[in-house]
Formats: C-alpha cells, sequence, structure tokens
C-alpha cells in the first residue's frame, strides 16, 4: 500500500507533460492549406443595407451635381411682357420670378431684355408668344452696360441725400442743372437732369494758347519748368484731340489728371498693357475705366460715354477700351486721363507720354 502513492507521485510530471502537449493553440510543425482555414462570415444584412444606403446616397449626388448645373435658362422677351402675368402664365410664385431677375415684382420687362426662368419651366415658356423663343440660352448671357444718361427718376424709397449721393451731386448742382426745381417737392417718378451731358456736340473746345489756358484765370508770367522725362515704362498717348487743361491747381483745387478734347464717340485706347480692376459708373468720373499695370502703377480714363471692356479683362497697350464722351461732372466731351501711382498718388502724365508731334 506504501508503494501506491509513491508511483503516483512518480508518474505525476509524465502525465502533466501529456496533457500540455494536447492543449489547443501549441504551436508546432504543422502546415494547412489554404482550403481547410475556415470561410469569412458573411456580411450582415445591416451592413449591407449600409453599403447599398453609400451607394444610392452617392449616385444622388452626382446626379444633383450634373444636373444643378441647367437649373436654369435664359431668353428675350419678344414684347414689353409685366413680371407678374408671366408668373402667372407659368406657374411660378411672383416674388421667386422677381428674385431670380433681380427685379421688383410690378417689374416690366422690355421688349429685348433677358429673362431668367428656372428649367423647370421651359416647356410652357415656349409656348408664350411674348417670349422670343429663338434666343434661348442655358448660359448666363453677357449684359451691356446702361445706356449712357444725363437723367436720372427717383426711386421708391430714395431721400434727397441718397438720391445725391448715388449721382455724385450737391444740391447746388441739382438746381444749377433744374433751374426752377424745387427739392422739397420730389416725389417717386419725378425725372431730373443730374449731369450736363453734351453728346453730338459739333464744337470740341477753345484751342487755348498754352495748355490749360482755357481754364485757368489770368496770373503773371511766372518762369515754367518742363516735366523731368524719368526712365521707366512707356505709355502711349490715349486718344486725339484738342489738349484743354494740364495738371496741376485748377479752380482752387487739385486736377490730377490732364483733359483731351474731341467728338463724343472718339476712340480710347489703353495708354499700356495690364488688367481692368474697373470699368462702370464713379460718381463724378462718369463712365470710368481705370487700368492697373504690372508695377502696380495705374491709368484712369473719365467721361466716356461707352465701356468696350470689363473688370478682370487683360488688355495690351493700344487696344480700343471705351468712347469718349461727356458723363459724370463734365462741360463738354473729353477725356479726362490720370496716372497714379502704386501707393494711389497722383502724378504729371506729361512726365510719363512721350512728346506729341
Amino acid at each position: 500500500m506504501k508503494s501506491l502513492p509513491a508511483l503516483v507521485l512518480a508518474t505525476s510530471p509524465l502525465l502533466a507533460a501529456a496533457l500540455w502537449s494536447a492543449l489547443p493553440g501549441q504551436a508546432d510543425s504543422r502546415s494547412f492549406e489554404i482550403s481547410q482555414l475556415p470561410p469569412l462570415p458573411a456580411a450582415t444584412s445591416s451592413e449591407q443595407t449600409s453599403s447599398s444606403d453609400q451607394t444610392s446616397s452617392s449616385d444622388q449626388t452626382s446626379s444633383s451635381d450634373q444636373t444643378s448645373s441647367s437649373e436654369w435658362f435664359w431668353l428675350k422677351a419678344a414684347q414689353p411682357t409685366k413680371l407678374a402675368t408671366l408668373a402667372s402664365q407659368l406657374g411660378i410664385p411672383v416674388t421667386d420670378l422677381a428674385k431670380a431677375n433681380e427685379a421688383l415684382t410690378n417689374h416690366t420687362f422690355r421688349k429685348g431684355e433677358w429673362i431668367r426662368l428656372p428649367a423647370t419651366a421651359s416647356g410652357d415658356a415656349i409656348r408664350i408668344s411674348g417670349l422670343d423663343v429663338d434666343t434661348l440660352t442655358t448660359s448666363a448671357p453677357l449684359t451691356p452696360p446702361p445706356p449712357v444718361s444725363d437723367k436720372a427718376s427717383f426711386k421708391r424709397g430714395d431721400s434727397l441725400a441718397s438720391f445725391l449721393k448715388r449721382h455724385g451731386l450737391t444740391s447746388d448742382q441739382l438746381k444749377l442743372y433744374n433751374p426752377g426745381l424745387d427739392l422739397t417737392r420730389l416725389s417717386v417718378g419725378r425725372e431730373v437732369r443730374v449731369a450736363k451731358a453734351a453728346g453730338g456736340q459739333k464744337l470740341l473746345a477753345i484751342r487755348p494758347t498754352v495748355s490749360g489756358g482755357a481754364s485757368w484765370p489770368n496770373r503773371p508770367s511766372l518762369p515754367v519748368k518742363e516735366p523731368v522725362k524719368t526712365m521707366g515704362p512707356t505709355y502711349i498717348w490715349p486718344t486725339k484731340g484738342v489738349f484743354t487743361s494740364g495738371f496741376g491747381w485748377r479752380w482752387g483745387r487739385m486736377h490730377k489728371g490732364i483733359d483731351i478734347a474731341n467728338n463724343t464717340g472718339t476712340s480710347i485706347h489703353a495708354s499700356r498693357s495690364g488688367i481692368v480692376t474697373y470699368a462702370g459708373w464713379s460718381s463724378g468720373y462718369g463712365y470710368l475705366v481705370e487700368i492697373t499695370h504690372e508695377d502696380g502703377e495705374s491709368t484712369r480714363y473719365a467721361h466716356n460715354s461707352q465701356l468696350l471692356v470689363k473688370k478682370g479683362q487683360r488688355v495690351s497697350q493700344g487696344l480700343r477700351i471705351s468712347n469718349m464722351g461727356s458723363t459724370g461732372r463734365s462741360t463738354g466731351p473729353h477725356l479726362h486721363f490720370e496716372i497714379r501711382r502704386r501707393s494711389g498718388g497722383a502724378v504729371n502724365p506729361l512726365g510719363k507720354l512721350p512728346a506729341r508731334a
């Protein structure tokens, strides 16, 4: 009986080793074929639904991106057409159509005016006789600048101060242009003269005997220092005509450019190559073009009757950019020409322009 416990104690290490080698996960030299590996778990229904939702969402997004570029179309009015009437015919809310065309709900489209409409209304639009179907386009048309006019009307919501600020006038100037006008009795729709336009005049200007002789008061003769020609970028004369006023003090204030008079419609050209940084109405300048050049200097061309370039356009030296006029604060058709430094200060153009033949 005493030998039995001794036998158990002697065989225990051997049994423990045998059991340890039979445990799963024990590394050994056996190899497995790929076909013996367990298959991957199948995708659950929730994962399939999520995947299909993502695919559907991306498809819808792609579809909406493709259609967003063609949500609108444009065509011209074949005859005067009321915005409210057109909205009723197309089944579009009046306020939506007015917002799309940046107009009031009581606006009337003039003959030849572009109208912006949603693509969903194209089927009804081509059946309306007041619309010119031949002009239909899906890209936004370029619109010319507003017609040059020396008159303006008071709009709804205008005060005298806001009207004067919009047109760059003082109350005294408004009275000067409209003799007998009572500023306290102005009403919506009242048309007044806002500039001394002189389109189509045959008289160009009084030919001065010296620079600025037509506009400067008589003064004692003083030695005049010729402008110093400095080396730098080359400018050319922007137009042809009579030199009527120079750079310097005039009528009690600084005249920051030179004036060249000629007939309305005379061509005006870029004095240097550059990029158009402004093209539009600018208070006393009237219709103005400003070109910025590669060295930071800029040139200004004021009082135009018609603009032939637009903001952001790159122009080369000598390119025709506008036609001469008498818009803004002007007493007759002429070009007011300025050259400005990078800092914005005006310099005498005669110091940079070549000598005239």
